[in-house]
């Protein structure tokens, strides 16, 4: 499987990730074929996305994650709804393959696995994988192939979240949700506004989230982190109005939901209980299966608008102006020296000590001059608003 992972993590886009791991395992000498599909929402249809090893198998054959389908879909169906690998040691007698019993026979598997494609709560869609021997999916094995299903979705998350933030062309959405909160037994009203400033992923499903807060908003902030389990801190960083706050998070669906498919967010305040949102997505990206994901969640989601543009090339310039003219020559110099001696390399060509020494420097003069140098060109990039067309 390792084959597998370093193959797929090379590849740029969703469709070469799928099309890689299909390919690989079928030319395995494990398995005689796979197939990757994805739920089509409005029909509830499992529609191929690509498939290996096999020509055929799939024509005329309609898969339906709807219970009251007549052919429901049997394993692959079974895994888009409970998000569990399932497994079939011996097709040949598994009633969920009775409808395609001629199929098993015809193309002589006896195994089949059906594994989710899923990251942070959201599923991407199923990668079947067939074997011509009985009991090929067994307890070791079983683990290994659930395994590939996690990595397949943290990439091709991993893909959009990239090409959302590289794609000239972006699909912007103003969403507002009120009464955010309003299920939670909370003992403070809100009042003021706080806002989502920053999101970092750190690890499946958990965030830490920088944001501001107005003086009355804080012993609500301070009272949702008692009331709400998918807040796990809720830190106050500085006094004032607005005050800075950190919030470490696990499962937030609203950040979930953005995050899963590559997006990213801007202007997210919470005033008064209600949640005004613009969230940026590649026009790759399928918006209505985000939007349902924050419906499930938050029924009372609306669209504000909705619009689609081209980044101007002069975004990327008045950055680079930015950090030009932020920088003073020593703060640049000290950044270069540091850059081209591979200080920022792992592990380290030079430490800090021979880079200060190079440029005739104390070591703490040097840190200074990097750090501050450091903070400017992250500020420049990570606080650059997204500029759509007059």
């Amino acid at each position: 499987m390792s084959e597998v992972t370093d193959a797929i993590v090379a590849q740029s886009t969703r469709e070469e990730i799928e099309e890689t791991v299909c390919e690989l395992l079928a030319d395995s000498e494990a398995y005689k074929f796979a197939w990757i599909g994805a739920v089509d929402e409005p029909s509830q249809e499992v529609h191929v996305r690509t498939e290996a090893g096999v020509e055929g198998y799939l024509d005329g054959l309609t898969l339906s994650v709807d219970p009251d389908h007549p052919f429901d879909g049997g394993p692959t169906a079974d895994a888009l709804r409970t998000g569990t690998v399932q497994v079939t040691n011996d097709a040949r007698s598994d009633p969920r393959f009775s409808p395609v019993r001629d199929r098993v026979n015809a193309y002589d598997f006896r195994s089949s696995a059906a594994i989710p494609i899923a990251h942070e709560g959201t599923t991407y869609g199923v990668l079947n994988v067939y074997a011509g021997r009985e009991g090929a999916f067994r307890s070791r094995e079983r683990a290994v192939i659930a395994r590939l299903g996690e990595i397949v979705g943290h990439v091709i998350a991993a893909s959009e979240r990239k090409r959302a933030l590289l794609s000239d062309d972006l699909v912007e959405l103003t969403l507002r949700i009120d009464d955010l909160f309003v299920a939670l037994d909370t003992s403070v009203d809100p009042e003021g506004w706080f806002s989502f400033d920053h999101m970092v992923p750190v690890d499946d499903g958990d965030f830490i989230v920088y944001g501001r807060a107005t003086e009355e908003a804080v012993p609500f902030l301070r009272d949702l982190e008692r009331v709400n389990p998918e807040w796990e801190s809720v830190t106050v960083r500085s006094e004032g109005s607005p005050a800075r706050y950190e919030l470490h998070g696990v499962d937030l669906p609203v950040f979930s939901a953005i995050a899963s498919q590559g997006g990213y967010f801007e202007d997210a305040v919470i005033e008064d209980g209600d949640l005004r949102m613009t969230l940026y997505l590649s026009p790759s990206v399928d918006v209505h299966s985000v939007l349902e994901s924050l419906r499930h969640n938050y029924p009372q989601t609306e669209i504000r608008s909705r619009r689609q543009f081209t980044r101007s090339f002069e975004d990327v310039v008045r950055i680079r102006r930015r950090i030009v003219t932020d920088l003073t020559d020593r703060q640049r110099a000290t950044l270069e020296a540091a850059f081209y001696a591979g200080y920022f390399e792992w592990p380290r060509d030079a430490d800090g000590g021979a880079v200060a020494d190079s440029m005739g420097v104390s070591p703490p003069t040097f840190h200074q001059h990097l750090r501050t140098a450091q903070r400017k060109v992250l500020q420049a990039v990570l606080s650059s608003p997204t500029v759509g067309p007059e």
